[in-house]
C-alpha cells in the first residue's frame, strides 16, 4: 500500500504544471526480514594435555547462543556444520581434538535453555514462533534462541591453541 501510495504521488507531482517548486518530504523506515546475534561464544575455556572428556551441558554457563529476529509467521532452516576434530594451529602438529556438538532451539520468545527442543541430526525446518497468532499488532517480530553445546575429548596431545570453523547457517521463507 505504501509503495503504491508513493508512486501515484510522485506521478502526480510530475505532471503538473511548473509554476513553483514542490518539496517532498518522504520518510521509510525498513527493516530486514531476519536478523541473527551470538549472544555468547560456546567455550571449553583453557585444558591441559590429557584432561580427557570436558562436556558442555545443554543450560551451562558456557554454552553457545544465538538468537534470531523475524517475522512472526516465518520458518526457518536451521543447520549447524562443524569439523570432527578441531586442529593445532601449528600445522607441523597433526594431533587432533574429536569434537561433538548438539542444537536445541526455543521459539517461545524467552531465552530459555530448559524449555528448549533439540534438532536431531543438528538441522530443521522450524517456525520463528510457536504461536503464530498475534497478541498485539506491535508484535510482528518475535525472537528465537539457539543453544550450541557438547564435548571435547584432550588426549595425550601438544600443548598449543587447536581452532575448527562452526557455522550456524539459517536459510528462510
Amino acid at each position: 500500500m505504501t509503495k503504491r501510495f508513493v508512486y501515484i504521488l510522485l506521478l502526480v507531482i510530475s505532471l503538473s504544471p511548473i509554476t513553483k517548486a514542490q518539496f517532498i518530504n518522504l520518510q521509510l523506515k525498513i527493516e530486514p526480514e531476519l536478523s541473527a546475534t551470538v549472544e555468547q561464544d560456546l567455550d571449553f575455556g583453557t585444558l591441559v594435555t590429557n584432561s580427557g572428556r570436558t562436556e558442555i551441558q545443554l543450560g551451562d554457563v558456557n554454552m553457545g547462543v544465538f538468537s534470531i529476529r523475524a517475522f512472526h509467521t516465518q520458518n526457518v532452516y536451521l543447520n549447524l556444520q562443524y569439523p570432527e576434530v578441531l586442529r593445532n594451529e601449528n600445522p607441523a602438529i597433526s594431533d587432533e581434538i574429536p569434537l561433538q556438538l548438539n542444537m536445541s532451539y526455543n521459539n517461545t520468545g524467552n531465552n530459555n535453555a530448559i524449555n528448549s527442543a533439540p534438532l536431531t541430526a543438528n538441522s530443521g525446518f522450524i517456525s520463528i514462533h510457536d504461536n503464530t497468532q498475534l497478541e498485539n499488532r506491535n508484535d510482528i517480530w518475535k525472537q528465537m534462541y539457539i543453544y550450541v553445546y557438547g564435548a571435547i575429548e584432550v588426549g595425550n596431545i601438544p600443548n598449543g591453541v587447536y581452532t575448527g570453523e562452526v557455522v550456524l547457517s539459517v536459510d528462510y521463507d
